[in-house]
């Protein structure tokens, strides 16, 4: 941290009010929702789907603000989530859940490609993945200290009180990102961006979101659902997977600098494919904590895809590149928690996680097509 410089400092504040943002909401959600609210899991990909949708517009949404300053719209960003979260408190019926579900999505949504245009432009060297990974190790050691709240504290606080604790510190973490520098724009930045140099880039975020929306929505929901895994379990298991994300996620960072992106990118995917058919296969749920936690390691390979465009696009691109890579994301992620849903009523949960895995095939083959390390210069 001591080479950290200020903006980064203030960025830093803000990944921690998103970190502890999830320490709240991993643990509990699906919790809240079986236990108290008792969704059912049609209702759950009905409820994802429309929470995905401000993800689906975020590159027209990008290309609106794109001359707004980056920090105070990430900001606002944040305190719309906060909000989202502490109205958690007031719910007690699924429509609850659905409208403030939708509310944190937008900032939340809004925040994603902003954190990355602002990680790249205050972080003070060429090592680009590097920054990200202590990035992803702050927002961690957040994630850790909610996570050690709910495991000491729900009974204190319960699940309202919780759920106000989160949202209050992500609303913090906005406020901070108003006294970062607004001087992030190239001379000429573009309002829309969508090249064909970058599809290789926007393929690997469209399949990134097919597979994450599978493993996120359905993930934890299987083990309460189908497992019957009650609350303090979910909580040690989150627990044990962020300790793992935060020792492990500036290793990734270096080597992704080290390695190259398409070398770290085929491995992450080469082990997630694994992850589900043990998902989709494995009845012993003991096996099933182990493959979460792998999981969530793996992903953190998604670093590389930041870097990787960082590499190939013009800088003018840059900003509307990665807004668009989350509409590319969320193109698959609006749809997939409807189908997820539908196939579970019909199929059982299986199916779902064998369809994360034909995705993850897809995404290794793509991979290979991925410019290596430095022969990634900027396109002419």
């Amino acid at each position: 941290m001591r080479y950290w410089n200020r903006d980064f400092r203030l960025l830093a504040c803000g990944v921690f009010g998103v970190g502890a943002f999830f320490g709240i909401l991993f643990p509990l959600f699906n919790n809240f929702i079986v236990d108290q609210i008792g969704v059912q899991p049609h209702e759950l990909g009905y409820m994802e789907s429309l929470r995905e949708v401000p993800g689906f517009l975020n590159a027209f949404f990008t290309a609106l603000i794109i001359f707004f300053a980056p920090p105070i719209v990430a900001g606002l960003a944040l305190i719309v989530m906060g909000i989202g979260m502490a109205a958690y408190s007031q719910v007690n019926s699924f429509y609850g859940i659905l409208v403030f579900s939708f509310v944190w999505s937008f900032g939340f949504h809004a925040w994603l490609p902003l954190r990355s245009a602002m990680t790249l432009a205050y972080s003070s060297s060429e090592e680009k993945g590097k920054w990200f990974g202590q990035l992803r190790s702050v927002e961690s050691c957040a994630t850790l200290a909610m996570i050690g709240l709910c495991l000491f504290a729900t009974e204190l606080f319960e699940f309202g009180g919780l759920f106000k604790i989160g949202g209050g510190v992500v609303a913090a973490g906005g406020v901070a990102l108003f006294f970062a520098s607004r001087r992030l724009q190239t001379k000429r930045e573009n309002r829309f961006v969508l090249r064909k140099p970058y599809w290789l880039y926007y393929a690997l975020s469209f399949m990134d979101g097919s597979r994450r929306q599978i493993f996120t929505t359905f993930a934890i929901f299987a083990l309460v659902k189908a497992f019957g895994t009650d609350r303090g379990v979910i909580i040690k298991l989150v627990l044990i997977n962020q300790v793992v994300v935060l020792f492990f996620s500036p290793i990734i960072g270096r080597l992704v600098d080290k390695l190259g992106e398409r070398i770290m990118l085929s491995l992450s995917y080469a082990g997630l494919f694994f992850v589900f058919v043990g998902y989709a296969t494995l009845k012993n749920v003991t096996h099933l904590y182990v493959l979460y936690c792998i999981d969530n390691f793996l992903f953190v390979g998604r670093i590389a895809l930041m870097t990787y465009l960082n590499k190939i696009a013009q800088p003018e691109d840059l900003k509307p590149t990665l807004a668009m890579g989350v509409t590319m994301n969320h193109v698959a992620a609006v749809s997939v928690p409807l189908i997820g849903g539908l196939a579970w009523v019909s199929f059982g949960y299986q199916i779902i996680f064998i369809g994360g895995a034909v995705f993850t095939l897809i995404s290794l083959t793509c991979t290979q097509w991925m410019r290596i390390g430095r022969e990634s210069a900027k396109l002419e």
